[in-house]
C-alpha cells in the first residue's frame, strides 16, 4: 500500500497530514475514524468527524470511502414507485360478495 492511497501529504512543518487538514486535525480524524469503526461514537464526535471529513474531501483529495457507483450520464433517476392501494375493482368484487351473502341470509330468514 502506498501513501498516495490515503492522500497524505507533508505539511509545512514536515508532518504527514491528510489533504488540507492540520497535523492536529489529522490525528483527531484518525482517532475518530478508529472509534467509529469500533462503534464507540457519540453524536458530538460523529459531527466532528463529519466536519473534518468534509474539510478533507473538499480539499480536492479524491478519497472514496465506499466503492464508487458507475456514472450514468443521460439516464434519468428512477422515480419512486407509488405505494400500491387497493384497486377500485377489488372494492367491486368485495361489495358483490357482501351483497350476495346478504341476499342469501335474507332469503334464508324469509323462507
Amino acid at each position: 500500500m502506498q501513501p498516495i492511497d490515503f492522500r497524505y501529504r507533508l505539511s509545512d512543518q514536515g508532518r504527514i497530514v491528510l489533504g488540507q487538514l492540520s497535523s492536529e486535525e489529522t490525528v483527531e480524524f484518525e482517532l475518530l475514524s478508529r472509534r467509529d469503526r469500533e462503534g464507540l461514537m457519540d453524536l458530538a464526535s460523529e459531527l466532528r468527524l463529519l466536519e473534518l471529513y468534509v474539510k478533507y474531501v473538499g480539499s480536492g483529495a479524491d478519497a472514496a470511502l465506499a466503492p464508487s457507483q458507475p456514472d450514468r450520464h443521460g439516464v434519468e433517476p428512477r422515480r419512486p414507485t407509488p405505494s400500491r392501494t387497493a384497486r377500485p375493482r377489488n372494492y367491486i368484487v368485495s361489495m358483490l360478495v357482501i351483497a350476495s351473502v346478504s341476499f342469501t341470509l335474507i332469503a334464508l330468514l324469509v323462507s
